[in-house]
């Protein structure tokens, strides 16, 4: 995979509407109010959640494409999926058995 490539034919499907403090989305580079255009091999259709969590569980610390729109532009990010203190791979809150 060539992680220089950029998708401009592409409309984004999500939006960054949470960043938490020491998530591995932070430092990352995702930013509020990115708007994802591309993650990872998912393909866009129902089921978005459950898509994205997929395609966030397959590549678990492993560096996968990310594609953001931010600030009209066009940004390629290689993020690594980890879960971490009570949080699933999305940053969702988890319960504590």
């Amino acid at each position: 995979m060539d992680m220089g490539v950029v998708v401009r034919s592409s409309r984004p499907f999500a939006m960054v509407d949470e960043i938490t403090k020491g998530s591995s989305a932070a430092a990352d580079g995702l930013q509020l109010g990115n708007q994802i255009v591309k993650f990872g091999n998912m393909k866009i259709g129902e089921n978005l959640v459950q898509k994205l969590t997929t395609e966030a569980q397959i590549n678990q610390s492993h560096a996968m494409l990310v594609v953001v729109m931010g600030q009209g532009v066009f940004i390629n990010l290689t993020i690594k999926p980890n879960s971490w203190q009570c949080h699933d791979l999305l940053g969702k809150p988890t319960m504590r058995s």
